[in-house]
């Protein structure tokens, strides 16, 4: 006689048939309440140099982690740490950089499937003279070593601007910033097929308004979408693809004057994304269809939030994370009413992978693994210390916090 199926078992997941089977749920208003998964993460493994600011991995479970530390001369430096596996880890000290911009991540990383590492980093250079703002980004082949620092832009904004880094499923590189010269935003490529960055090339100009906080997605087919706030927090999205270029910029959401927005896109390789903010008197969202549509802004809750986050599956199902309250907006649905977090929760990052696997991971490193619709999140990991970046790759997540890497193994 077949045995029964254990809840543990019936908790792993739900494949791209149950999420199909959830779409048609919904468009007939049923709203099933799923499980969230089963996760069990890796105890962490502590880095061996300061590269607690960002992370990144590749399927084949290689690593790529990046911060900066004050050298003996009061210097602040860019250091880099890679793993073929997450566990064995070499850090490399890149040099003098990594305080600019203002606020973020320093440096960015990103992983190619076959290995190839890179970092990027804004520096201050030419004080007390004559102070200038520079963007910098450095590469590893795979099996090779760091090479030294390149400079993409002299006119990096030192203020709110912002940059960010994606790669896509072939290992292109596209990084984004915002530059000094009127606050508009550029864009440089790093083919997979090439040793050299591209030259720079924009993506905004004033005419939009100043660009700031920057946000970027990019999906495993190479498709790209630059999210920014103007200076009057008015929301824009710039749509394209690694190498075949950008479209102009298209408004999404008027703002309320509050300049403190700092809009989060996910997006998946059928062109579907989400896009949620968060201004002085209201958190809002909005979706863009796989034509390059994107809806009217939807407000999440009549309160701002002090961090803000969205993923979306292959499916097109989303998810919005804000303060302390998350919403879903399933495929084929419309946003959800906000609902609480697990208790003790706020803040913090939330991805997706294509099959449908979700991970959150609050403030405080407590990171939990669902499926899209999930009414709860189940048990947590347990807090791992200050979160610093969560990814996630075909067959894993990994978490960044305090200083120290764990993973997770997701089918």
């Amino acid at each position: 006689m077949p045995q029964a199926q254990s809840p543990a078992r019936a908790r792993k997941w739900i494949g791209r048939g149950g999420l199909a089977v959830l779409a048609g749920l919904v468009a007939f208003g049923v709203s099933p309440a799923l499980p969230a998964l089963a996760g069990s993460w890796s105890s962490p493994v502590q880095l061996p140099g300061s590269c607690g600011s960002s992370v990144a991995a590749n399927k084949a479970g290689a690593m790529a982690a990046g911060g900066t530390f004050k050298a003996a001369d009061g210097s602040t430096h860019v250091q880099v740490c890679t793993s073929p596996d997450g566990k064995t880890w070499q850090a490399t000290d890149l040099g003098p950089g990594g305080d600019q911009p203002h606020g973020g991540q320093h440096p960015v990383m990103a992983l190619s499937p076959n290995g190839r590492a890179v970092a990027l980093w804004g520096s201050t250079v030419g004080c007390p003279a004559a102070c200038s703002y520079i963007l910098q980004a450095s590469v590893r082949p795979p099996g090779g070593s760091w090479g030294g620092p390149v400079t993409l832009s002299t006119e990096l904004n030192w203020g709110a601007g912002g940059l960010a880094l994606g790669m896509d499923g072939s290992g292109n590189a596209i990084a984004v910033w915002v530059g000094f010269y009127a606050d508009a935003s550029h864009y440089a490529v790093l083919p997979a097929s090439a040793s050299t960055w591209g030259p720079a090339q924009t993506l905004s100009t004033y005419v939009q308004g100043d660009a700031r906080n920057l946000s970027l997605a990019v999906s495993p087919d190479g498709s790209a979408v630059v999210a920014y706030a103007t200076q009057h927090d008015a929301i824009w999205a710039v749509s394209g693809s690694i190498l075949g270029g950008f479209s102009a910029p298209v408004f999404v959401g008027a703002g309320d004057y509050g300049k403190n927005s700092a809009p989060k896109v996910a997006l998946d390789d059928a062109g579907q994304a989400s896009l949620v903010w968060s201004e002085s008197g209201r958190t809002q969202a909005a979706t863009r269809s796989p034509g390059g549509a994107w809806s009217a802004a939807t407000v999440l809750t009549s309160a701002s939030s002090s961090s803000v986050a969205t993923a979306v599956d292959g499916a097109g199902n989303a998810i919005a994370v804000f303060g302390s309250s998350y919403s879903w907006h399933l495929a084929g649905g419309s946003w959800r009413p906000a609902a609480a977090l697990p208790s003790g929760s706020a803040g913090g990052l939330v991805v997706a992978d294509p099959a449908g696997t979700f991970v959150y991971a609050d403030s405080g490193g407590n990171a939990f693994t669902f499926a899209a619709g999930a009414a709860s999140f189940g048990a947590g990991s347990g807090s791992h210390g200050s979160l610093a970046d969560l990814k996630i790759v075909p067959g894993l997540a990994v978490m960044l916090a305090a200083g120290a890497v764990s993973a997770e193994t997701v089918t």
